[in-house]
């Protein structure tokens, strides 16, 4: 936990505006283009299955809905590989270990290409056997297969797009990501409307239109992120350390991606059992009514996912350097954001339905105040499904992978597909919203109560608040402080004496030393703006270990920049006493670490 000058009293209001100043602008800079990657993956399904039900009819829009297990499908995927290798590589940044963060990339780009292709072939070689499985319903038949003929031919490129758009987000190019984004998904709209209207490809057009998008969108990424002056990672032979090390590099992003990819799985299985109980127990008024919901929350999905995504690879490289104080600090506004975004959803589906019902053409009177009344009732389950979205990311983000599957497996599948299972036969559709709503309730209060009741495995450890230490760590020091001389001044006195306490005057001296001609060294490069400078400072056995973040312009130590007006006078004095310096960037700030040896 961070520390300040008497780190037991309290934080000020001014000092804690400057502490989160840095994490919040950081969130603020990454949110934006984290919502458009969910775009892409929502919003696509949604715009197919709303088009299709206004220029073809209502009565053919499930046939998309029920080719929906086969997205989740591949986004299990690129969800494990994008989420889980850009958290990997965006941790060997932090570390300063670039090797690996090279590494990682080009074995997990290569992977994910492969594996869409494959699913590509083999989805295509066993459609007559997929699509019967995807569609119990024979008036539909013809259109889902249809559909799923020309969809199953784009997962190359939604693999690509949504898996390269995880790292070239972490890697400091957002706007890159947005910009990308924004083309996938307006080509999308724009040749769905084309291809449909236009020329009347039908069912062929929906799904050829998103491939187009996702194209563009590619195209679009990867040239911009060839040219960009902030890109980190390089395409390197995955397989030059040995395949040892690449498939070790394999194993640790699965495992570190698929607690919260793998809800696309346990969604796929839910979907398709609900959909075979509607067809079973219900009528074709409820699987359209359920079609329009399951696609409508879609809209709930890009905000909620923009938030959890936004938090997961900040909270992950914080919390690995031990910085847990900021870390709850997003996680509580984050809690907040999520939660207000359910409540607005869940007021425009229940207060504006006939809004959502005009998307899709639904005219009929008896039909849409069927489905107005579903889409009401869903609502009530948004709260749930956006906290317990977020809690995922952030299990996973602080590398409590089972517990965020056990909670992803609770929510996705158990509750959800059993209680279907028992309610639907005996009281119908009834059953199914039923079951969807108290899923939802269900895993927000097993997290709440493990939360409230975890404790630390033993008596030596410290207190833990959201799964991370609570109480003060005595081997950790932390604070923010501006790009200004004066308060730079004050504050490495505050850290000479704080180290001296504990060590002794030696080692303080060259403490504040080695931190004030950092701090002076960034403020000198960053002379006409002001920045706010997060700082760390770790003690070991043998070592102050001193790491600093900014945004600015960066001040590496080790490279003397004639670009720049600073003095290099301070680079010299670092090098001169410190045993180890790195200077990197990480999650597009400057990270700069400074490694002192202690006298023993």
């Amino acid at each position: 936990m961070t520390h300040q000058p008497n780190s037991h009293c309290r934080y000020d209001t001014k000092m804690k505006e400057i502490n989160y100043s840095l994490i919040t602008k950081k969130y603020r800079e990454f949110f934006f283009p984290v919502l458009f990657i969910a775009m892409s993956k929502y919003l696509t399904t949604f715009v197919d299955s709303a088009l299709v039900s206004t220029f073809l009819g209502v009565e053919r829009m499930p046939a998309v809905s029920l080719c929906f297990p086969v997205v989740c499908f591949i986004s299990l995927f690129h969800g494990m590989f994008g989420i889980g290798g850009s958290l990997i590589a965006a941790n060997a940044c932090a570390d300063h270990d670039r090797d690996k963060g090279n590494r990682v990339f080009s074995a997990i780009m290569t992977v994910i290409v492969l594996i869409g292709v494959l699913t590509a072939l083999i989805g295509t070689a066993l459609r007559s056997v997929i699509v019967p499985l995807l569609c119990g319903e024979p008036s539909l038949l013809e259109d889902a297969e249809t559909y799923y003929s020309v969809l199953v031919l784009g997962f190359p490129f939604m693999c690509l797009l949504i898996s390269l758009s995880y790292f070239v987000r972490t890697d400091g190019c957002p706007k890159l990501t947005t910009i990308a984004m924004l083309i996938s998904n307006a080509v999308n709209l724009l040749m769905d409307c084309v291809l449909m209207k236009s020329c009347g490809m039908g069912m062929e057009g929906a799904a050829a239109a998103t491939i187009i998008g996702h194209l563009c969108g590619i195209v679009f990424l990867l040239a911009g992120y060839i040219k960009s002056s902030k890109r980190q990672y390089r395409f390197v032979l995955p397989f030059s350390d040995g395949l040892r090390t690449l498939f070790a590099d394999i194993k640790n992003v699965c495992i570190s991606g698929f607690s919260t990819a793998s809800v696309w799985l346990y969604l796929m299985i839910s979907v398709q059992v609900m959909n075979s109980l509607i067809i079973a127990f219900g009528d074709q008024a409820g699987l359209q009514a359920f079609s329009v919901c399951k696609n409508s929350v879609n809209l709930c999905y890009i905000l909620f996912l923009g938030i959890a995504q936004t938090l997961s690879p900040i909270a992950g490289v914080y919390a690995h350097s031990g910085d847990y104080d900021r870390v709850r600090f997003m996680l509580k506004r984050s809690i907040r954001y999520v939660l207000g975004a359910a409540a607005l959803m869940g007021l425009l589906f229940a207060l504006f339905p006939d809004m959502i019902l005009l998307l899709y053409g639904v005219d009929d009177p008896q039909s849409a105040e069927y489905i107005s009344s579903c889409l009401r009732i869903y609502a009530l389950a948004f709260p749930g499904l956006g906290f317990t979205l977020l809690m995922n990311y952030y299990f996973q983000a602080i590398r409590k992978q089972k517990l965020s599957t056990g909670v992803t497996v609770l929510e996705g599948l158990i509750l959800p597909v059993g209680l279907a299972c028992a309610l639907t036969p005996h009281f119908g559709m009834a059953g199914i919203w039923t079951a969807l709503i108290a899923s939802e309730g269900g895993a927000v209060l097993f997290i709440i109560i493990y939360l409230r009741y975890d404790r630390p495995k033993s008596r030596a450890s410290l207190e833990r608040s959201f799964l991370l230490p609570k109480a003060d760590d005595r081997r950790l020091y932390g604070f923010s402080v501006k790009t200004d001389i004066p308060e730079i001044v004050e504050k490495t006195k505050d850290v000479s004496q704080y180290i001296e306490d504990r060590t002794d005057h030696r080692t303080a001296v060259i403490t504040c030393l080695a931190l004030e001609e950092m701090l002076t060294g960034i403020a000198a490069a960053n002379s006409d703006r002001e920045e706010i400078i997060d700082v760390m400072l770790r003690e070991t056995e043998t070592d102050i270990i001193i790491s600093l973040r900014d945004m600015g312009i960066g001040f590496n130590p080790l490279v003397r920049d004639k670009s720049l007006s600073y003095d290099f006078d301070n680079a010299q004095v670092l090098q001169s006493i410190a045993s180890e310096i790195r200077f990197d960037l990480s999650l597009g700030m400057n990270d700069t670490m400074i490694r002192l040896s202690r006298k023993r």
